[in-house]
């Protein structure tokens, strides 16, 4: 099915919109996993591993694929870290520096780790100018 905008002349289906509204929702998710992530970051004793996070979350805020599937691996990325963050410890994959190219899909094994992980919310960050999606307080690592 098609409709036109009030404002343009332009046919959208009512498909691409689901579309557009699911990678919003998730790009919503994304952004309050990284400003919950913030004080974790921070908090960190070691500089290399404060280092290695923004590296990890500068991966994350790269450009991903159009659809969904590629967002949701990207918000697993970041649940995952937000996770061991909370916890204090660093593992695999964020205890390496994240590989050139695109994410790759997060094995199913992985889940394991959002058994306990409560729904996040918090405030937002300001984004920096480099990258709209890497927050200001990444930036500087």
């Amino acid at each position: 099915r098609c409709f036109f905008t009030t404002d343009s002349r332009s046919c959208t289906t009512m498909d691409s919109m689901a579309v557009d509204s699911s990678d919003s929702k998730l790009d919503a998710e994304f952004d309050r996993s990284l400003a919950d992530m913030k004080p974790y970051v921070l908090k960190l004793p070691h500089k290399t591993e404060r280092q290695r996070c923004a590296l990890w979350i500068k991966k994350l805020c790269e450009p991903v694929a159009p659809g969904p599937t590629s967002r949701k691996n990207r918000n697993m990325y970041a649940e995952l870290l937000l996770h061991m963050l909370k916890r204090g410890v660093l593992e695999g994959p964020f205890n390496h520096r994240p590989d050139p190219g695109p994410l790759k899909t997060l094995p199913s094994y992985m889940s394991i780790y959002f058994d306990d992980v409560p729904k996040s919310t918090s405030s937002k960050s300001k984004v920096t100018e480099q990258n709209p999606r890497v927050p200001d307080w990444v930036a500087g690592e």
